[in-house]
């Protein structure tokens, strides 16, 4: 259980196909994550980070005990009571996790505040014998200078009951049960950009580790950072095990940049990009719950004001892509803002990114029309992003062009094409059995084109019945089948009748 309280001002470019990866037009942004023309969450001096980089964050930050005595001097839940001391090895490890995931948000680290961390233990021996509550009642052989110290720390601080200390900044980012949601509180005390340092504090009046904690995060000495807004989960690559399923999205915005949101103006489309489902929230017919759909924005001071709730229904878990685009908001001097869009990008941080293919979808010019491609798209150490299409969703769309080519396969000789034949459906083309990131293998045989052997690069897929699905990069299908792929003005685009040229 957790409770906040209220302030004094109460309370990608994602695929490119192979013309942003063989043509080696990745922006450097995208390496990270970001796709290029949407807005990016946090700190405007704080890179994105990789998704390696990531893995490795919260490895070095875990949120687990360094120690099974955490105490250098117990504290006291009876009279006379003391605060006792917390060991500086937990406090730290306490104080990383926190930096840890303030990094993920892209906001700066704040530092460990020995004052603070002695009055918040204070307010923790408070909470082990009396009510849990930012107000306390008193304890009959309390001495009254101890609970005024104590229920001075409570009242500033955000509070968790239970668990062990390391695992609560973790706590406090969910905060999206039935009696939190509507603001967010601890969240947003945690990333305030301007806080510049903290204090923790728990105690146990049964003994152990997991007794309540206060963690003192009314500051505001940091310098802070410019930032267009703070989202949780942050743009780029964010980890899904942060992130279960009844967690509410947050997206605050930044108060010297926008006007005050106004929830009956504002309307909110969050899209799967691997489906298309979207979940539209406008509005105030939402009811405070610990799951379901919900919606609402709270402009009161915890930490910074101006933040917009969602949380859709029907989530099993976060996989792949998902884009978040807010209409309604106006700048600071009144002009609407109609591009406030960006994408989240969820991923395993216990799976190897090597295995893993991302789901993706892509439009590209073909000889004047717009088509869209379903694709996956493999990432290297620092992040780059090479895209594949499935071959026979190509064949299909150049059917009938200059370039056509038809398919065949067989057990003895593998995939075979031959140019300027007409393409024979099997079925399988523009669509798929399966969505979301996959796990793939390399493809290890050779290409048969016209007769002649290739060794091009390939990924296979599979269904969950063990069907194969080959992805090739559209820049090599252009290079061997004869027509040509370019980068124009931001978008793909193929012309089947010009030869492939490797001129960008």
């Amino acid at each position: 259980m957790k409770c906040d309280i209220k302030s004094l001002a109460r309370r990608a470019l994602s695929l490119a196909l192979c013309a942003v990866m063989a043509l080696a037009l990745v922006p450097a942004a995208q390496a990270a994550g970001v796709t290029a023309g949407l807005r990016t969450s946090g700190g405007a001096t704080l890179p994105k980070l990789s998704q390696q980089e990531i893995a490795q964050l919260l490895k070095d930050n875990p949120n687990t005990l360094p120690v099974s005595d955490i105490y250098d001097v117990v504290p006291s839940c009876t009279a006379p009571y003391s605060p006792g001391k917390v060991k500086d090895v937990v406090l730290q490890a306490t104080l990383n996790r926190l930096n840890a995931l303030r990094r993920l948000a892209g906001v700066p680290a704040v530092a460990l505040d020995r004052s603070l961390c002695e009055n918040a233990q204070y307010g923790a021996v408070l909470l082990a014998v009396s009510n849990f509550s930012h107000y306390p009642n008193k304890p009959a052989d309390m001495d009254e200078a101890f609970f005024q110290t104590a229920q001075g720390a409570t009242s500033s601080s955000n509070i968790y009951s239970g668990g062990a200390m390391t695992s609560r900044p973790d706590g406090f980012m969910d905060d999206s049960d039935g009696g939190n949601i509507d603001r967010l509180g601890h969240r947003r005390w945690q990333l305030n950009p301007s806080m510049g340092k903290i204090g923790f504090g728990t105690a146990s009046r049964t003994g152990g580790n997991s007794g309540p904690m206060t963690e003192k995060v009314f500051d505001s000495s940091g310098a802070g950072c410019d930032y267009d807004f703070i989202g949780w989960p942050a743009s780029g690559n964010f980890p899904s095990s942060l992130f279960g399923k009844n967690v509410a999205w947050s997206v605050t915005v930044n108060p010297q940049k926008y006007q005050t949101p106004n929830q009956s103006q504002l309307k909110v489309t969050l899209t799967r990009k691997a489906d298309g489902q979207t979940w539209t929230f406008s509005g105030s017919n939402y009811t405070a719950a610990n799951s379901g759909a919900y919606f609402n924005v709270d402009t009161d001071g915890y930490g910074v004001a101006n933040c917009i709730i969602f949380r859709p229904d029907g989530i099993t878990s976060y996989q792949g892509t998902y884009s978040v685009k807010i209409d309604g908001l106006k700048t600071k001097s009144g002009q609407a803002v109609t591009d406030f869009e960006y994408e989240v990008e969820f991923f395993d941080v216990n799976a190897p990114a090597a295995s893993i293919a991302y789901a993706n979808t892509q439009t590209v010019l073909l000889d004047g029309k717009n088509v869209e491609f379903q694709t996956y798209a493999l990432k290297d150490s620092a992040g780059g992003v090479t895209n594949y299409i499935k071959l026979r969703d190509m064949a299909c769309y150049l059917n009938g062009t200059r370039a056509q080519f038809s398919v065949d396969w067989s057990a003895a000789q593998g995939i075979s094409l031959t140019t300027g034949k007409p393409y024979t459906p099997n079925g399988s083309e523009l669509s798929t059995p399966f969505s979301g990131n996959r796990a793939y293998k390399a493809g290890t045989g050779k290409t048969t084109i016209n007769s002649a052997a290739y060794s091009i690069p390939t990924i296979i897929l599979a269904d969950d019945n063990g069907g194969a699905y080959t992805y090739y990069k559209l820049r090599d299908m252009g290079q061997y089948l004869g027509f040509n792929v370019s980068y124009i003005n931001g978008q793909v685009v193929v012309n089947t009748n010009e030869p492939y040229s490797d001129a960008q």
